[in-house]
C-alpha cells in the first residue's frame, strides 16, 4: 500500500526504537525540537511502519545487542534492512549495525561487514590517548557523500569504541580521526545510515543532519 506524504502543516512523524538500555531522551527532545513528532517504541507490534525509523545507542554494545533479540527488534530490523527501508542508526546503534564489538559478546546485525574496535591506549607518537574521545571535530562530507545535503560545520563525538572502515570500502562514507587511529563517522548499507557522532547533541549542524536525513527518509517512505 502507498503511504501518503505528510502535510507540511503537521509535524513530521519518526519512531524511535527504545532498547531500554539507557536515557534516548535527548533523541527526543532534539526531534521535537525541530518539529517533528517522535514516537518512541519498546516492541515491534508497537511500530507502525510507516514513518522514518530511528535507531540510538545509548549504553553497552553487548546489553544493546542482547536487547535486540529480547525485544523482538532483531528479525524485524533485518526484514526492514532487507526492504531497503529508511533507518538512522546513532552511535551505539550505528556499531549495531555491524558484525560484533570489542566491547563485549554479542552478535550485531551484520549490516556493515566490519567489527567495532576499542580505541588504542596509546596514539600514534605513543603519548596515552585520553578515551573516550569526547570532542567537536570537523564534518564536510563531500557532495553525494550522503543521500541528502549537508552543509560543513562541527559534530560531537563521544564514544570509545569506533567502526574499522577498512573492511567497509565504500561503504564507509565519512571518516574521522582521533589520536592517528582513522574511524567510519558515517556509514551506509542500502537505506541504512550509521552515525558515529551524535547529532543529537551537535547544535544547529546535527539539526542539519537530522533534516537532511528525514526530508530523504519521509521521501523514501512515501515511495513505498
Amino acid at each position: 500500500m502507498r503511504v501518503q506524504p505528510e502535510a507540511r502543516s503537521s509535524p513530521q512523524p519518526v519512531e524511535v526504537v527504545d532498547l531500554e538500555t539507557g536515557n534516548i531522551g535527548s533523541v527526543l527532545n532534539m526531534l521535537s525540537r525541530m518539529g517533528c513528532a517522535p514516537r518512541a517504541v519498546r516492541t515491534p507490534s508497537e511500530m507502525l511502519r510507516k514513518h522514518p525509523l530511528l535507531l540510538p545507542g545509548v549504553g553497552h554494545f553487548s546489553k544493546a545487542a542482547s536487547s535486540l533479540d529480547s525485544s523482538g527488534f532483531r528479525p524485524w530490523l533485518k526484514e526492514l534492512h532487507a526492504a531497503d527501508w529508511p533507518i538512522l542508526g546513532i552511535c551505539v546503534g550505528a556499531q549495531l549495525m555491524c558484525i560484533g564489538s570489542e566491547e563485549g559478546p554479542g552478535a550485531g546485525l551484520g549490516w556493515l561487514p566490519t567489527m567495532v574496535r576499542r580505541f588504542p591506549p596509546t596514539d600514534e607518537q605513543g603519548s596515552p590517548l585520553r578515551v573516550p574521545h569526547m570532542a567537536w571535530q570537523t564534518f564536510a562530507p563531500p557532495e553525494g557523500t550522503l543521500p541528502f545535503p549537508m552543509p560543513a560545520g562541527r559534530v560531537y563525538f563521544t564514544h570509545s569504541y569506533y567502526l574499522d572502515p577498512a573492511p567497509l570500502g565504500a561503504m564507509s562514507r565519512c571518516e574521522s580521526e582521533f589520536g592517528g587511529v582513522r574511524f567510519t563517522s558515517v556509514a551506509r548499507s542500502r537505506n541504512a545510515i550509521g552515525a558515529q557522532f551524535h547529532p543529537e547533541k551537535s547544535h544547529r549542524h546535527g539539526m542539519a543532519f537530522l533534516g537532511g536525513w528525514l526530508a530523504w527518509a519521509t521521501a523514501e517512505v512515501a515511495r513505498r
